[in-house]
This record gives C-alpha cells, sequence and structure tokens, in this order.
C-alpha cells in the first residue's frame, strides 16, 4: 500500500512541481525544450505504469481495506458515468478548443464550440469523471488512493492551464473562462452559455459509443477485473 501511496506522490509532484510550475521554465532553459519533453515524458509514462503496477498489488494487500461496498445501484450510476466520461475524452480530443497546446499557436476561430460549451476542459473533466466514478464504486483504500491521485491531477492540473493562459492571453481568455466551467454542465446551468448537442458531431459521438463498447465488454481481459 505504501508503494502505491509514493507512486501516486511521485506522480503528482512531476506534473503539479515541475510542469505546473517555474521550475519548468528553469529546466528547459539548462538543458533545452526537447531534451525537458522527452524527459518529462519518459518519467509521466513511468510514474504511470509504477502505479498501475503498484495499484494491482496493493488489491492484495492486507491494509487495503474495504471502505463501503457498492450496490446495483452504484454500479449501473457507474457505467453511466464512464460512458459519460467517454464522451467527454474523444469530444475534447477531436474538437478545437482554447486550453489544448494548438490554442498556444491560434485560438481555434470558434472558441466556445460543441464539448468546450459542456466543460472547458473536457479531457481532463472527462478523466476526472472516470476516477469519481471508480472512486464510489470500487469502495476500498487501494482505489481511493489510486482514483483520489487521478482526480486531483486533474482538478488541479485544469487550474493550472487556466492561469498559465490567462497569463498568456489577458482579457480573451478571461472571456472564455467566464462563458465556460471546468466541471460540467455548470455554465449552461447557470446560464453562461448555451447547449448546443448538434455542434458535438455524430461521427464523434459513434466513436465514444464505440469505444466505451469495446473497453466495457474487454475490461476484465484489459485490466484483470469486471467493468465496476
Amino acid at each position: 500500500m505504501w508503494t502505491l501511496a509514493l507512486a501516486c506522490a511521485f506522480f503528482l509532484c512531476i506534473h503539479l512541481m515541475i510542469s505546473g510550475t517555474s521550475m519548468k521554465e528553469q529546466i528547459i532553459a539548462k538543458i533545452g525544450g526537447v531534451a525537458y519533453y522527452i524527459l518529462f515524458s519518459l518519467f509521466s509514462i513511468g510514474g504511470l505504469v509504477w502505479m498501475c503496477i503498484a495499484f494491482g498489488i496493493a488489491l492484495g494487500d492486507p491494509m487495503n481495506v474495504v471502505l463501503w461496498k457498492s450496490g446495483p445501484f452504484l454500479r449501473i450510476a457507474g457505467l453511466f458515468g464512464n460512458f459519460f466520461a467517454f464522451l467527454l475524452v474523444i469530444g475534447g480530443l477531436t474538437t478545437p478548443s482554447p486550453t489544448n497546446l494548438l490554442a498556444l499557436h491560434k485560438l481555434p476561430d470558434k472558441s466556445i464550440y460543441g464539448i468546450v460549451r459542456v466543460s472547458r476542459h473536457p479531457v481532463l473533466a472527462g478523466i476526472g469523471v472516470w476516477a469519481l466514478t471508480h472512486i464510489v464504486c470500487n469502495g476500498n483504500l487501494a482505489a481511493w488512493i489510486f482514483f483520489s491521485s487521478m482526480l486531483a491531477l486533474c482538478a488541479l492540473g485544469a487550474n493550472n492551464i487556466d492561469r498559465k493562459r490567462l497569463a498568456l492571453m489577458g482579457d480573451v481568455y478571461e472571456s472564455i473562462k467566464r462563458r465556460t466551467s471546468i466541471i460540467p454542465f455548470v455554465s449552461i446551468i447557470e446560464g453562461r452559455t448555451a447547449f448546443a448537442p448538434e455542434e458535438l458531431g455524430v461521427a464523434r459521438m459513434l466513436m465514444a459509443v464505440s469505444l466505451y463498447s469495446a473497453v466495457t465488454v474487454l475490461h476484465e481481459l484489459l485490466f484483470t477485473g469486471r467493468a465496476i
């Protein structure tokens, strides 16, 4: 269990204490941008692999106490939650967004469009929903540590991106922030933007449905455990 906690702490630190601070610029100034991104990618992949291996081991650890048991209702709700997570991630990866890397060079023609109306950070929001769903439906200590770390990374990462974009784009990004939200649907519920389902795209939705169905069916084979 302690190995899992250490792996999660390492993964969070390299993203929030290095990538999310001025330390990143200091390292780039010393070793160059290409070397930094190669090393950061290697550390990130290594940290994630370490987390996954440690999580698998921690599931059989005597310290892995059961905090709560999820009944049929929670498991059914978890399936819907995971489906929504897939919609957010696939939509976010395939829709021009003011928060993705391409926006550092040029904002999309329509800065608030499609899935961005639901969340200004759709990919991080989707991973966050996935993590929260797994926390609720897997009420043991190992799952709580693993998925809470992912949820924290998404929440802190989204705020970190907002801070950087605001410093870079000023009032332009401030206007985008006022009309959108990090948490899905909050800006729509508050009336700061309108929901436009036709902008989501049929192809994106079909892709999300297909990938979700494949992962759900193959979940036990891929991750040695049933889906939720």
